[in-house]
């Protein structure tokens, strides 16, 4: 069984997926109940004070949580936003999402459950079965929980999408719908990035990685602005991002998107030429330039 995860990190911005090779599973998270989120409740202690079933998401928790909780609310409204910037159909494949009262409790857990992963804020798990986060309640919960349900819903329909662009979408979803996508830490971090001259746009620097450990802070704030820029430039490129993942569903082996965006764009330097402008764009008054 292989299994990944995500967690939204509590340094770098954004989540870290983890692909275990057939094994690792079975010597680490004990495959017999990884598999089952009832042997995961009945053998853990995972929460399950409160069970609220909001469209596709299984939400348990620690304590009491109302079925028309704003979050909840906000969660079910994210499904649709998902499926209809992407041009993905909804699932109907349950997303459990398991909530801590106290973080102590859900720090005990992961690090019983998942000894040799990171500390994290909060985390979705992927096996061959189940889709589940796991999440302590805390300040920041509303964005995590927008963050990795985001994993959830695509992933219950695109199961094979390469790690960047999981983690540019999910970045681009974490964020209140008032905001558009616009995701002004990573505006703020790209902008000063570019301003020390110390790294340059390059999409062909994040579709080789597969693993968290490769991923750092410039590595999520420019997945999710190649994201933001599909989605916001013109309508030819947000349809290129679409077919993109339409092709993956049925083909998760299908040519790479750098290599789409070269024959219709012309060449890497003129996509990275265009998200920068667009970066640029984004910075606010128009009265910050960066240099050429």
């Amino acid at each position: 069984m292989a299994v990944s995860c995500a967690a939204a990190a509590l340094i770098i911005a954004g989540c870290a997926h983890l692909s275990a090779p057939p094994g690792w599973d079975a010597v680490v998270l004990e495959t017999a109940s990884l598999a089952d989120p009832l042997a995961w409740r009945a053998g853990e202690g995972l929460p399950d004070r409160a069970v609220v079933l909001a469209g596709q998401l299984v939400v348990h928790a620690d304590f009491p949580l109302a079925g028309q909780h704003r979050l909840i609310r906000d969660l079910e409204t994210l499904r649709t936003d998902v499926s209809q910037t992407l041009s993905l159909p909804v699932s109907d494949e349950p997303v459990h999402l398991y909530l801590f009262g106290e973080p102590r409790r859900y720090d005990e857990f992961a690090a019983r459950r998942f000894p040799g992963f990171p500390v994290r804020r909060a985390f979705f798990v992927e096996t061959d079965t189940t889709l589940s986060v796991f999440a302590p309640w805390q300040d920041r919960i509303a964005e995590d929980l927008r963050h990795e349900t985001t994993h959830g819903y695509v992933h219950a329909v695109v199961p094979t999408i390469p790690l960047w662009l999981d983690e540019g979408i999910a970045e681009y979803f974490e964020l209140p719908r008032g905001e558009q996508g616009v995701h002004r830490e990573h505006v703020a971090h790209l902008t000063g990035r570019l301003l020390d001259g110390t790294w340059q746009i390059d999409l062909a620097r994040l579709e080789p990685l597969t693993s968290p450990g490769e991923m750092s802070q410039d590595h999520y704030a420019e997945a999710w602005c190649w994201v933001h820029w599909l989605l916001h430039s013109t309508p030819e490129r947000r349809r290129l991002l679409q077919d993109y993942l339409i092709d993956l569903r049925r083909d998760g082996t299908t040519a790479p998107l750098a290599a789409r965006l070269t024959h219709v764009e012309g060449s890497p330097l003129v996509c990275a030429a265009a998200v920068r402008r667009h970066l640029e764009s984004l910075v606010g008054d128009g009265s910050f330039a960066l240099p050429r």
